[in-house]
């Protein structure tokens, strides 16, 4: 039991490494993406500023899905594996 702890301390520390790397990762190409938007449109004012406001949903978005897709999923694998295992 005591390697299950170990093993789930330092899936943890990796799965958070993974996790920041992912979501720096992608949000960089949706504000890249969103620059591009704003260039092509032609808009008028503040581009940091347009960008900034379309990109806070986006990152909430992006936040639930990584969230999910990282921590949750391989856990999950995790505790089957052991569970059918033993």
């Amino acid at each position: 039991m005591l390697n299950l702890g170990r093993l789930s301390i330092i899936l943890l520390v990796g799965l958070s490494v993974v996790y920041l790397s992912l979501y720096f990762y992608l949000r960089a190409g949706a504000k890249m993406q969103l620059e591009e938007d704003w260039v092509m449109e032609g808009r008028p004012g503040d581009r940091d500023d347009w960008v900034a406001e379309r990109l806070e949903p986006r990152a909430a978005s992006l936040r639930k899905r990584l969230v999910f897709l990282v921590y949750v999923l391989p856990i999950c694998a995790l505790v089957v594996t052991v569970y059918l295992t033993n």
